[in-house]
């Protein structure tokens, strides 16, 4: 079991490679990069703009530091035909469920160090924190995750889910008590909870029948998560998104003109706005800009985030194009390729146009009507016209 797990492994670490490659492009580390020396620089401004302890500052160390060890899964790499041509070895599972636990806890305990390193400052300053107490808690978070994943492999093998949301509740309620305390109690709960869940797992594994459908559907959710993500940067294949009717936005293209040079553009503004993965992009980017920009009070920070998360809906905004041309069918409409690419252009022009105002009116909130407002608007109008008219239209006809 343990050969058939690490097989498993090697393939899919070759396809995360595969797709990471393209996911960090230059654009991309560029972008990043950027985005978090700006974020850095208003990190640093915002803690110094405070000398002492803040009430609310032990109340968001906690929300933090328990969200700390929600993300990520066990990673079982299941696969459909496994409940048929496995179940013959089914008590033989411990092996290469062990194997799971151990590669599933390595980028759950460096995204837990990670914001724990970056939460230090916050914590000091504004939650009386000293070192020793920083360090308890990281490394309580990741005991706490080693418990929830032996946890999650626990349910596998149980139709009722109700276990995690115990221990859930157990470590939130530690970590307030410790916050107001003494870290010490965290730690203590954390290991508690790990020793019962190691005790309760074995035995369950080799005593009990695995849920297969279960166990497989939800590493197809956790693969399906993945592959969307990657879907935002490059064709994934078997990653199709979801549709939704949408009627209550019948109104953004039921005025338009039925005729031959609106054809696409009526495909496109149809698509996109029932399209939940590039419709929910644009209002996700678009409100964490205007929220940054409203309480950014640093000027090249805000010129950064403006320029930055332009670019980036743009860009984002290529795939969804390739998405439609892809479609066969498309081809039988008597438009030209040029006239696509403008209609393409002309929703993309009106999508940007939305962020832009937004975003301007965000940063006239901060800076009022002055110079530094008007030059952050100005450049993040040129970052527009830019993509829309130089950048996409020489990637479009790539395409």
């Amino acid at each position: 079991m343990r050969k058939l797990y690490s097989e498993r492994l090697r393939r899919h670490q070759q396809e995360q490679f595969k797709y990471l490659r393209l996911v960090f492009n230059d654009n991309f580390m560029l972008a990043f990069i950027v985005l978090m020396g700006a974020v850095g620089f208003w990190y640093s401004n915002f803690l110094g703009s405070f000398t002492n302890q803040q009430w609310w500052g032990k109340p968001v160390f906690i929300i933090i530091t328990f969200l700390s060890f929600q993300a990520g899964r066990i990673a079982t790499l299941l696969e459909d035909p496994d409940s048929t041509f496995l179940l013959a070895k089914e008590n033989d599972f411990y092996e290469y469920f062990k194997r799971a636990l151990s590669y599933s806890r390595f980028l759950p305990i460096l995204a837990i160090a990670l914001i724990s390193f970056l939460l230090s400052p916050f914590a000091f300053r504004m939650a009386d924190f000293n070192v020793t107490g920083i360090v308890i808690f990281a490394v309580s978070a990741v005991i706490s995750k080693m418990s929830l994943l032996n946890v999650e492999l626990f349910n596998l093998y149980n139709e009722e889910n109700t276990t995690k949301l115990l221990f859930e509740l157990i470590l939130l309620a530690s970590i307030v008590i410790a916050t107001y305390s003494s870290s010490l109690i965290y730690l203590v709960v954390s290991i508690v909870l790990l020793v019962i869940s190691v005790m309760v797992t074995r035995p369950n594994i080799t005593s009990k029948r695995l849920q297969w459908q279960k166990a497989i559907s939800l590493e197809n959710q956790r693969i399906f998560k993945l592959k969307r993500f990657y879907n935002l940067f490059t064709d994934v294949p078997g990653v199709s998104s979801k549709i939704r009717r949408r009627k209550w936005l019948d109104f953004l293209y039921s005025s338009m003109k039925l005729k031959q040079s609106n054809t696409y553009f009526y495909i496109f503004v149809r698509g996109f706005v029932r399209n939940n993965e590039y419709i929910g992009l644009f209002i996700r980017l678009t409100i964490i800009q205007g929220i940054l920009l409203a309480f950014i009070d640093n000027f090249y920070i805000s010129l950064i985030v403006e320029i930055l998360f332009i670019y980036l809906l743009g860009f984002q905004l290529k795939p969804y194009f390739k998405e439609i041309m892809q479609n066969m069918l498309q081809r039988l409409y008597p438009i030209s390729k040029d006239q696509k690419i403008r209609d393409f252009i002309k929703l993309s022009t009106i999508i940007l146009s939305i962020q832009w105002l937004i975003s301007a009116i965000a940063i006239f909130v901060q800076f009022s009507f002055t110079m530094n407002s008007i030059v952050i608007s100005l450049a993040g109008l040129v970052v527009l016209i830019f993509v829309n008219y130089f950048y996409m239209p020489r990637q479009l006809k790539k395409i």
